[in-house]
């Protein structure tokens, strides 16, 4: 054993959150999974998995991760735009793929918090400006993109 690994379990795997006691981070869950369903559905819906310290000053680490288990990186604090940024590094360290993206910019975006605390997607090409909060990425999309997934959708509810 080396000194960097004194004390430390590097063996503790991550478990999935139990979301019926954080309402909260379900519904930051939800609101990317929506995002995930409509810009990249292929990904499918990412679950909220924890890796617990055994450090009382390390804190927990939260990670989106894809349906298979696969995973990258983590965050600390699963506010709702942790959550999705867990998300996005999951997706580009996985999948190999920037999102979401700006179309008017053609640039990838960033989870950031905006007004009251609520994540939202934030563009940093020109000056700046906010995508959408994070959930709403549907509302982003060119009209015939956005009329077939309202399709899809209400097909789905059958």
């Amino acid at each position: 054993m080396s000194h960097f690994s004194h004390g430390r379990d590097f063996a503790v795997e991550p478990h999935p959150v139990d979301l019926t006691a954080r309402p909260d981070l379900a519904a930051a869950l939800d609101a990317v999974n929506r995002d995930l369903a409509a810009t990249l559905p292929e990904a499918g819906p990412m679950r909220l998995m924890c890796t617990p310290s055994d450090d009382e000053d390390i804190p927990d680490q939260f990670h989106a991760a894809l349906p298979d288990g696969r995973r990258h990186g983590g965050v600390t604090d699963p506010a709702a735009f942790g959550i999705a940024e867990a998300a996005q590094e999951t997706v580009q360290a996985v999948l190999w793929q920037v999102w979401p993206v700006c179309l008017e910019h053609r640039t990838g975006v960033h989870a950031d918090a905006g007004a009251n605390d609520r994540a939202v997607w934030w563009c940093r090409a020109g000056e700046g400006h906010q995508l959408c909060e994070v959930g709403e990425l549907a509302q982003t999309l060119p009209g015939r993109q956005r009329r077939a997934l309202r399709r899809k959708e209400r097909e789905r509810e059958g």
